[in-house]
């Protein structure tokens, strides 16, 4: 339970996970590293962004860099 997003599942070799979240008026980036059994850990918000593209972009900037 809690807000880890149901579509995120441990794959093999990707541990960090990063989704865009809506609360309230303000868009914001949570990341987190899966275990092997799909429990996240070092849950982290990041933001807040101003719209959606802002931070789907902030998302993808992340996912992007390497660890």
């Amino acid at each position: 339970m809690g807000i880890t997003p149901k579509s995120w599942t441990a794959e093999a070799g990707v541990r960090a996970h990063h989704g865009v979240l809506h609360l309230g008026k303000r868009w914001y980036v949570v990341s987190a590293e899966l275990d092997e059994n799909g429990h996240a850990d070092g849950v982290r918000l990041d933001g807040p962004y101003p719209d959606h593209d802002s931070a789907e972009s902030e998302a993808r900037r992340m996912k992007d860099k390497p660890a």
